[in-house]
């Protein structure tokens, strides 16, 4: 049942490659599986441990342009949460992260309350919102309780 489950996330992963113009490398391949199990946006250097465990070692430079690519074709979506350098994450439908600024964790939150937002944009200002970020800098449960 496992076997028979990653075999179609892979050919699923292979689909999407194919169907944007792009191989389907081990380093791919091996970098959407990684975002996918992640709750969290991941930066370079955390791809590349889990890619080294793998026994995938494309170089930091290789990893980036892997990213850039999948971030062109919307396949990824880059987040800077104030760290001085980007995390990525498989591309979703909006959603927004909790950053705690005592311990670093992140969560995602789990609906978008921006929706009648964007609607009240697009009827007042006749502004198109295609996308957009928030972010919630603050304490999580354990260390308010520190």
């Amino acid at each position: 049942m496992q076997l028979n489950c990653i075999l179609f996330i892979m050919n699923t992963y292979k689909t999407i490659l194919n169907n944007t113009g792009l191989k389907a490398t081990k380093s791919r391949l091996g970098i959407l599986e990684i975002l996918k199990k992640q709750q969290k946006p991941l930066d370079v250097t955390e791809i590349a441990h889990q890619l080294a465990a793998k026994k995938i070692s494309p170089d930091h430079v290789t990893i980036y342009r892997i990213l850039e690519a999948f971030q062109k074709r919307k396949i990824v979506q880059r987040v800077e949460l104030g760290e001085g350098k980007f995390r990525y994450e498989l591309a979703r439908n909006d959603h927004h992260h909790l950053i705690c600024k005592k311990c670093g964790t992140i969560q995602d939150t789990p609906s978008c309350p921006v929706g009648k937002m964007k609607k009240m944009i697009l009827q007042k200002q006749h502004f198109l919102v295609e996308r957009h970020a928030l972010e919630f800098f603050g304490l999580c449960k354990q260390c308010q309780s520190l």
